[in-house]
């Protein structure tokens, strides 16, 4: 819940009630804002007279969990915390402008992806958020679309490697989904690039090859729907466009998934791909599904 000059409603009012402004009539109008940007330059906050997640942390107040309930579409409530201990992510408070999303080139246990970031020696390398997905060989949904925040929103990771320049970087939400990513064929058979031969129910075949993959292991339905709670969420937490991004890009007729340079540049904002920054990068690959989702934002 992003709040600023013009914004009405019940969460102005709690605002202005945290804020001791009279009268408390639910409109944020210019008192309200030359309040909040007084409060921002006290707390040594972006004076800009905007609320968003890094004034409400200030004010102690979350208006997410103000609202949630036991439904999927409240999205924080479907989050469970598991974070990476400190020193494994960068401990900087930045506002977050772009959405960048990841698969992650393994197995479906998101518990242990953490894990493994927590235990490897490569530094802060991790996403915010990871969402679990189904075992190759089609066995094991155990943690099939469940959504975990290894990082806080007001942190980040290195998440993207070369290429992008650092503002996206700093000001990037990151998520990835569990899967395997590209397959090989071999006699008949498709195996993960860790060898494991993968069931018919996760593989999803392009009419096209992406990336030098003519297989991919696939993005489960449950991932696919907490990927856009999720997505929803995060626009809503941070004011971030979802039209914008790899939505915008396919509306010009151009594909959302290719290396796009303003991108990189940091000129498009909302939802991106990591294939948008990289070539030699295939998370996330064109699933319908995907697609689809795109189009629903």
């Amino acid at each position: 819940m992003v709040l600023k000059l013009g914004s009405t409603g019940e969460f102005v009012g709690i605002l202005q009630e945290i804020l001791s402004i009279n009268p408390v009539d639910g409109i944020f109008g210019k008192q309200t804002q030359h309040v909040v940007q007084s409060f921002q330059k006290r707390n040594k906050l972006t004076v800009d007279g905007i609320v968003g997640p890094m004034t409400w942390k200030k004010l102690n107040f979350n208006p997410i969990e103000h609202s949630l309930d036991s439904d999927r579409k409240s999205y924080g409530n479907w989050i469970e915390d598991y974070f990476l201990p400190e020193g494994q992510y960068v401990n900087e408070s930045t506002s977050k402008y772009y959405i960048v999303l990841h698969h992650t080139a393994g197995r479906e246990n998101p518990y242990k992806t953490i894990d493994h970031w927590a235990q490897d020696n490569r530094g802060r390398v991790g996403t915010n958020y990871v969402i679990g997905g189904i075992s190759v060989d089609g066995k094991n949904n155990e943690h099939d679309g469940k959504i975990l925040r290894a990082i806080d929103d007001e942190f980040y990771g290195w998440h993207i490697g070369a290429g992008a320049n650092m503002f996206i970087k700093k000001h990037s939400i990151s998520i990835e989904l569990c899967s395997a990513g590209g397959l090989t064929e071999r006699d008949g058979k498709w195996y993960t690039w860790f060898g494991e031969e993968v069931d018919k129910s996760q593989i999803r075949l392009l009419k096209d090859k992406f990336r030098g993959y003519q297989a991919f292991h696939k993005y489960s339905d449950e991932q696919v729907k907490s990927l856009e709670a999720l997505l929803r969420y995060l626009s809503q937490t941070h004011d971030i466009n979802l039209t914008k991004g790899m939505k915008n890009i396919l509306s010009q007729g151009i594909n959302p998934f290719e290396l796009n340079l303003e991108a990189s540049a940091g000129k498009i904002k909302g939802v991106l791909s990591h294939t948008n920054f990289r070539k030699d990068k295939s998370d996330i690959f064109p699933q319908s599904e995907i697609v689809e989702l795109i189009l629903r934002l």
